[in-house]
């Protein structure tokens, strides 16, 4: 190979090293990876040539971008990070040292990951990137440095995708975990003609990644089996785990899309949309509270119990009693609405949400008693006779897992033929709205439009739902599984 076709690879390879500058990236331990690509008839004195490149390429960002930051003044910054007030518990944003910066958490069993993010623009950036020298606070220098606008991402979860289109940022999306569970239909057909790549789980999925140029892969953790983000943290790829799952009430999951406008810098749009939608979902929730205020609660609806008889149940089959559940779990007796049960039973365990969840505060702004509403835990699990002593305590059941049919319910679970919702067909799931290969539209549309969702799951909930004019009633997530 002539002495000119050596030194073009090399200057490919340098082109390349200089796309990580401003991630946390190391070729300390992917020198031996990168050396496996150099040709082999290289030979000894190619891999020399090679070896000063890899070490330049190392620096980059202390060394070629150090020496152009040296010409520019250094920023001195003692200042604190000024954070907003927010609804949200998984994530915070404000102002330190002159740029954007987020701390965006995500709670895994006993462990909490924490992770900051400095976002800079180009005339941000164009002081260096270089945050010692800039002059952050200790505690942000292991930060990592976004430059936005972010121009092409991967969003991992549908959650993520939903607050991406609100914003109106399609394009922008260039890959995702699986095309066939998109709701939205033309990004859904670019997943199908793979103009959208579909990640996956497989051994595939990080070269996948790496082929996207990538200025951001949006992950997230739930401990499970299908993690995968601590495969794509070993890579040169930048990564945020977004939380938006496990916020506790509608407003707080919305309010993600303040984090989304900085990154994609629209932000005044961002803003403009979750205050539009603050304002009409606490005008609906502040109408359905004063409407069963006036109305004294629901007639016909007697008070929150422990526990009674089971009306109808079949023969040999035992009548649960009411001590099976501690009453302390219950609404007091004076408060009269209608009572919702939430979960599904699996091989005998019902997994149910806790009384301080998401579906929990939808469902009390929704104008139900959530039957474990004074619980303050987000998850809970009952044996399934513990439930069944609810059976007739129950006037409607939401949120069956994922079962969208009587059968299918049935065919898991026999005995809750018994329970009172079921009998009575007070049965509702939310994938009303689904796409064209069968996603849930609740995962993605519905965390922008938390005033729709609130008005579609008191329509199942009380029957009626206070006029009010802002709001969109063609969608409807939540349906009666009953009704087809």
């Amino acid at each position: 190979m002539k002495i000119y076709d050596r030194m073009l690879k090399i200057k490919k390879l340098r082109a390349f090293c200089h796309s990580f500058r401003g991630v946390r990236f190391s070729f300390s331990g992917n020198a031996s990876r990168i050396l496996r690509g150099v040709p082999l008839f290289l030979g000894f004195w190619g891999a020399l040539v090679v070896l000063p490149s890899l070490a330049g390429c190392r620096d980059e960002s202390s060394g070629t971008q150090g020496n152009l930051q040296s010409k520019a003044p250094v920023v001195k910054c003692s200042e604190s990070v000024q954070f907003e007030t927010m609804e949200s518990g998984y994530f915070s944003i404000g102002k330190l040292c002159g740029v954007d910066v987020a701390v965006v958490r995500s709670v895994v069993g006993k462990d909490t990951l924490v992770h900051k993010y400095v976002m800079m623009d180009s005339a941000a950036a164009a002081l260096g990137t270089d945050l010692q020298r800039r002059g952050f606070p200790e505690e942000w220098l292991s930060a990592v440095v976004l430059r936005v606008p972010l121009k092409r991402v991967a969003a991992l979860s549908t959650s993520q995708v939903g607050y991406m289109l609100r914003l109106g940022l399609r394009d922008n999306i260039v890959g995702v975990s699986d095309g066939q569970y998109i709701v939205d239909s033309i990004l859904y057909e670019r997943a199908k003609n793979k103009s959208v790549a579909s990640i996956g789980y497989d051994a595939g999925a990080l070269e996948k990644l790496m082929a996207l140029n990538l200025d951001l892969v949006f992950d997230f953790t739930t401990g499970g089996d299908y993690d995968n983000y601590e495969q794509i943290a070993r890579t040169s790829l930048p990564l945020m785990l977004t939380s938006e799952w496990q916020e506790n009430t509608p407003l707080a999951k919305l309010e993600w899309i303040k984090l989304y406008g900085i990154l994609f810098s629209v932000r005044p749009l961002a803003d403009s949309i979750y205050e539009q939608e603050k304002q009409k979902y606490e005008t609906l929730r502040n109408l359905i509270a004063n409407s069963a205020s006036r109305n004294g609660g629901v007639a016909g609806v007697s008070p929150a119990r422990g526990g009674s008889e089971l009306q109808g149940a079949s023969e040999g089959e035992a009548s649960p009693t009411n001590d099976s559940l501690s009453t302390s779990y219950f609404l007091p007796p004076t408060k009269q609405c209608p009572r919702v049960l939430a979960g599904m039973s699996y091989g005998g365990v019902w997994h149910a949400s806790g009384g301080n969840s998401f579906t929990a505060n939808l469902v009390r702004d929704a104008g139900g008693c959530y039957i474990w509403a004074s619980d303050t835990s987000r998850e809970l699990t009952f044996s399934f006779e513990e439930v069944y002593a609810l059976a007739d305590s129950v006037d409607m059941w939401v949120n069956p897992s994922a079962f969208g049919t009587v059968d299918e319910i049935l065919s898991l679970e026999p005995r809750v033929k018994n329970i009172k919702a079921f009998r009575e067909k007070n049965v509702f799931q939310n994938d009303g709205r689904k796409g064209p290969g069968g996603g849930n539209d609740f995962y993605e549309g519905a965390i922008t439009r938390p005033a729709e969702l609130l008005w579609n799951l008191t329509k199942c909930i009380k029957g009626s739902v206070p006029s009010v004019n802002s709001v969109d009633t063609t969608y409807k997530w939540y349906r009666n599984i009953y009704n087809f």
